[in-house]
């Protein structure tokens, strides 16, 4: 370990007079380069970090008044504020000393002490919670707003509350009787209590998945301190071995060090402290300080060099690593400069009187132009460092780093160098390149570097050559919005032909080409389409929603779709997260379709075997239930000093395209480029494990077993990162990417032949013949956001067999072969290829993957079972009883159906001067109730699904005016209502469509557009429709229709007889737009559904459009 030297000890300052009190809390701020010490006498002080002196910054007094002062017994740093809190009191200050709010917590909850604060554990949250000790069981921890200071959620502590820490995944509490509490950050219940101290405890830390307590513990009815440091694993919910502790007079204070957290900080109250490794006790380091006060505070600066102690006079004392620094270096990572005053110097004296003339003020005279108007474009150069950005490092350089005192050292590899000081001229061509691409002529980015560490040539510039210009219909889109939000925007016109479009107003809404690119590839549709049959177990998986998204497309026939849920999976995946795929990355549009097509893939292959393994499947059936996209390859290693050879299979998904590198790099055709990345030769040195041999050259390939074994998909990512591999892509006489392609696999090495003549026949039988699908490409007009399109050949297209079609999100326009297939322009950048296997194999796998099709049937189990997963359902509040045999529908059943919706984010507006709105982005709603009532027969009326949704995503308003849905009722332990997942309620709608039952309700386009799934149009009976005056706009209301035909007054907070309810009842309105429809068939049989209709939108104007209000007697 790291030797420490006391470098200060200063007085902390206390405004109160006659009030020393001792030093209480100790916090190095996260965002500058201040300590910040909070005192007994509500003194909260900040110091700056010279050594030795520690000089003050900021003083306030934060707590109390002079007569009455309050401990500081918290102190927390964020980007705006310090956060300091007291006994009853929580305030918000600026590092200059100026307040923001405070919060008084005897005016929300009478009698509480709080006790400690820390950051909210939800990463998305900017939260703080704070807690303590609460009479008669009232509310202990408090969730309030960092920025207003407002209560935003309370809960109530088993325990009296001591200890407020943030963990990896909880909250983590620490109450008087021992014990610590794991707290649900979105809720503030508690999920579980760990036993900890016998006696109390004293001190509580977390880091990651690991928590460490000191605390007391009872000899003969008496506290004394343990000398152990207990450590608990969240993961197991047990006990580690204790750390033992030679410090005498017991520990008192606790503290991590932030960069080995394996090493804790303990000190005792008599001005000892003792570093101490968890893995290693008896490497433990005990330093003794030369002061007769006790220590009464312990802080760890984040860069690990400082540790802060706080003294019962009212001193802190600074121990360092660094016995020879001038300044403390407090964070590990550069922070802004301290903000100083400005100290303006005095103006000059100058003799000023009525008689003064002011012409003897002297003006400066400029005889030379002004440095403001230096001609920038004059002096730049590719050369400048003063106007050129310099190149982002290598990420292949950095592979083999280390760091080493704070500084990086990395060998600098083969392929670079003599080339890295090479001057690389600019290109307009290369801004396009970039995902944000709008540069000023002065500060053109250089390329990122590429994946394969190519050097980059660059192609002429775009003077010498012919480019087109961008059509229009490759232009970004977006949706301008109205106050319905997109209810009234005309979609139809964007798309004239009969495939279906997917919308923009999604999180991660860049994957729509990328999955309308895998829609069209019919193998993997039919895969995706199948397992969606099959009894997957999985909430989140990524290929059901993918083939609930392929059958709505399928059905929709041109009608604009959502992929939605399949877009929230994805961005709920902690991996997709780490891999840059959600839209807070700032890789480029192509790069992340290419991870995408990795990481999508190979999810779906695990998906696939998982529930095939689970089905109950012949076994000639299961080969079939692989992903088309997967084939085996044998890597092999050879050692050059040896000559051994080892060999393992893998499973790839994706090729990656290789292109030659060099100062002049020759140009292949695509066929070579795809043979050679299939086979992927590379060197490396490493140690063999035969010879044992280090730093042995070894050189790596692939090879394919047989022709059969090639994929009947083939997904190519091009990767296309620079200029040089872009030169590959320029007009030629054929072009660059064939529209056929014939592979054979030779001696494990596939050979590749272009065939650019579609009427060509075949070569011979035996060879893999490939046809191209599908592209994704970049695309980017001069003045144009980057966005990706789906260039795809639709298959078993009647009207035009060989039709070509661009999909730019829900636009969709039929374009020339010769357009789809031309690259070199500048704003065209491809980002991946899909073939598709056309030959006998292909042909023999599509009829097997029909026998299988014939053979699966809808697993109909989740309409005749009553399924949940609450934890505490009550079975008197259950309304519905599920479907018999004998009631399963068959086509053309009636069913009435009607859901509720709670808000995942809060609709965004732009409010001008003038009070005028404008919607930027309207509200994200999802599922929350769903229920279903039998629409015809003997128990016509009654409900026979009546499901609440597990929502996962964090909820900011449950819309309990409008759905009747409660907080406790979407939440798995505390819900005694049915709750199922989305995918279940999904699924048993999907079921109902596929039978052909026919949807009775009011306002389904809205509903079933929120569900995200498609009906067609003929088993849907809307009554907004059927009670529509085509002479008069408006659409009316199920309440007001109710109460005018029904003569019933619905909406009103009753559950139909059941209990009181708050907002809207789903069973209620279901039936009451069943009964609508029933008073409709009526009216149409008796010929007066036109006066009816006259009547409705007559008394309508009258009463406001909604029933009148009772008045109370």
């Amino acid at each position: 370990m790291t030797e420490w030297t006391q470098r200060a000890h200063v007085l902390a300052d206390h405004a109160v007079s006659g009030v020393l009190g001792h030093v209480s809390s100790l916090h190095f701020d996260t965002m500058s380069e201040l300590l910040w010490v909070g005192s007994a006498s509500g003194q909260l002080t900040s110091h700056t970090g010279m050594l030795p002196t520690l000089p003050r910054y900021t003083s306030l007094a934060a707590h109390g008044v002079p007569k009455q002062p309050k401990h500081v017994r918290g102190i927390l740093s964020d980007d705006k504020f310090i956060i300091s809190l007291s006994e009853g009191r929580v305030c918000a200050s600026q590092r200059q000393g100026l307040g923001r709010w405070s919060m008084q917590i005897e005016d929300h909850a009478p009698g509480v002490a709080l006790a400690g604060l820390c950051a909210s554990p939800q990463s998305a949250s900017s939260d703080i919670i704070v807690g303590g000790a609460a009479p008669n069981s009232h509310d202990a921890l408090f969730a309030l707003h960092s920025t207003s200071g407002r209560i935003v959620r309370r809960a109530v502590s088993d325990g009296t509350v001591t200890q407020l820490r943030k963990g990896n995944r909880y909250l983590c509490v620490g109450t008087e009787e021992g014990t610590i509490q794991l707290h649900d950050p979105r809720s503030l219940s508690a999920e579980h209590k760990l036993p900890a101290h016998h006696g109390g405890l004293i001190d509580l830390q977390t880091d990651g998945h690991l928590i460490y307590s000191i605390g007391w513990t009872l000899r003969q009815g008496r506290r004394i301190p343990e000398p152990f440091i207990k450590t608990h694993d969240v993961r197991t919910m047990q006990a580690l071995v204790p750390t033992p502790l030679t410090a005498p007079g017991g520990p008192a204070f606790l503290a991590i060090h932030p960069k080995k957290s394996s090493i804790v900080a303990v000190a005792t109250p008599q001005s000892q402290f003792q570093l101490v490794d968890i893995h290693q006790p008896g490497l433990s380091q005990f330093y003794s300080m030369p002061s007769a006060a006790l220590i009464t505070a312990l802080a760890f600066s984040s860069s690990a060099e400082a540790l802060a102690f706080g003294e019962s006079d009212g001193s802190v004392r600074v121990w360092t690593s660094d016995a020879h620094a001038n300044t403390l270096r407090i964070n590990a990572y550069p922070t802004p400069p301290v903000s100083m005053p400005d100290y303006a110097p005095p103006p000059p004296v100058m003799e000023w009187t009525d008689n003064t003339p002011l012409s003897c003020i002297g003006m400066p005279h400029y005889d030379k132009p002004l440095l403001s108007r230096i001609n920038y474009d004059a002096l730049w150069s590719d050369a400048s460092p003063l106007f050129s950005i310099r190149a982002p490092v290598r990420p292949d350089a950095l592979e083999h780093a280390q760091h080493i005192q704070g500084l990086t050292y990395a060998p600098l590899p083969r392929h670079l160098r003599g080339t890295r000081n090479r001057l690389v001229p600019s290109d307009p061509v290369l801004a396009r390149l970039d995902r944000h691409g709008k540069l000023t002529p002065t500060a053109r980015m250089r390329l990122r570097p590429t994946q394969h560490g190519a050097v980059r040539r660059i192609p002429p510039p775009l003077s010498t050559r012919h480019t087109e210009p961008m059509p229009e219909y490759y232009g970004h889109l977006s949706i301008p919005y109205s106050r319905f939000g997109v209810e009234d925007f005309d979609f139809a016109s964007y798309n004239h032909t009969r495939y279906a479009g997917l919308e923009t107003n999604i999180g991660a809404a860049y994957a729509n080409s990328y999955f309308q690119a895998l829609h069209y590839t019919q193998p993997f549709r039919a895969f995706a389409k199948q397992h969606t049959i099959m009894p997957c177990a999985d909430d989140d998986c990524l290929l059901c929603e993918a083939g609930f998204l392929f059958r709505m497309l399928e059905d929709a026939h041109g009608t604009h779709c959502q992929a939605t849920q399949l877009l929230r999976v994805l961005t709920r995946s902690p991996q997709a997260a780490l891999l840059g795929l959600l839209d807070e990355s700032n890789a480029p549009y192509s790069h992340m379709a290419q991870t995408l097509n990795h990481f999508f893939l190979e999810c779906a292959s695990q998906h696939a075997l998982r529930t095939s393994t689970s089905a109950a499947l012949d076994r000639a059936f299961l080969p079939l239930c692989a992903n088309p996209c997967a084939w085996s390859l044998l890597q092999y290693s050879t050692c050059h000093v040896c000559g051994h050879t080892a060999a393992r299979s893998q499973l790839a998904h994706v090729v990656d395209l290789l292109y030659p590198t060099g100062a002049a790099p020759p140009t292949y055709d695509f066929a070579t480029l795809l043979s050679a990345s299939i086979l992927r030769e590379t060197f490396f040195k490493g140690t063999c494990r035969q010879c044992h041999t280090r730093f042995s050259p070894h050189n790596t390939w692939r090879s394919v077993a047989s022709t059969h074994a090639l994929p009947a998909v083939l997904c190519v990512n091009t990767c296309v990162d620079g200029a040089e591999q872009f030169h590959h892509w320029e007009p030629t006489d054929h072009g660059f990417v064939p529209l056929r392609l014939a592979m054979d696999v030779e001696h494990g090495y596939v050979h590749t032949q272009s065939l650019w003549d579609a009427s060509a026949p075949w070569p011979r039988a035996g060879t893999a013949c490939y046809t191209l699908r599908a592209m994704v490409i970049q695309a980017q007009g001069a003045r144009d956001a980057p966005h990706l399109c789906a260039l795809v050949r639709a298959p078993n297209d009647d009207d035009a067999p060989d039709a070509w079609y661009v999909f730019n999100d829900f636009l969709v326009r039929q374009i020339t072969e010769a357009e789809a297939l031309r690259f070199g322009e500048p704003w065209k950048v491809p980002a991946l290829l899909v073939w598709e296997r056309v030959d006998a194999v292909a042909e023999s796998h599509a009829m097997h993957l029909a026998d299988l099709a014939r053979h699966l049937r809808p697993d109909l189990s989740l309409l005749l079972q009553d399924t949940h997963i609450s934890q505490h359902r009550r079975d008197d509040l259950c309304r519905h009883r599920i479907l018999s045999e004998s009631e399963l529908p068959k086509p053309g059943t009636l069913v009435a159906i009607d859901a509720e919706f709670v808000s995942l984010a809060q609709e965004e507006l732009e409010v001008f001067s003038d009070g005028t709105r404008t919607l930027i982005q309207p509200s994200s709603l999802a599922l929350a109730r769903v229920s279903v009532l039998r629409g015809e027969g003997p128990h016509q009326g009654e409900p026979f699904i009546d499901d609440h949704i597990r929502t996962t995503e964090p909820i900011v308003d449950y819309l309990t005016q409008f759905s009747g849905i409660q907080p406790d009722d979407l939440d798995p332990k505390r819900t005694q209502r049915t709750l199922v997942s989305h995918k279940t309620a999904y699924k048993k709608l999907r079921m109902l469509t596929d039978l052909g039952c026919r949807f009775i309700g009011h306002g389904l386009a809205k509903d079933f557009r929120i569900i995200n799934i498609f009906v067609p149009p003929s088993q849907v009976i809307d009554t907004v429709q059927l009670y529509h005056s085509p002479a008069h706009p408006r659409n009316l209301s199920l309440r007001f229709l109710s109460w005018f035909l029904l003569k019933k007054d619905i909406q009103q907070g009753l559950a139909l007889g059941v209990e009181q309810h708050d907002g809207h009842d789903s069973i209620e309105d279901a039936l009451a737009a069943l009964q609508l429809f029933r008073k409709y068939e009526e009216f149409e049989r008796d010929g007066r559904l036109e006066d009816m209709l006259e009547d409705l939108y007559e008394i309508g104007p009258r009463v406001n459009w909604r029933p009148p209000e009772k008045i109370a007697s």
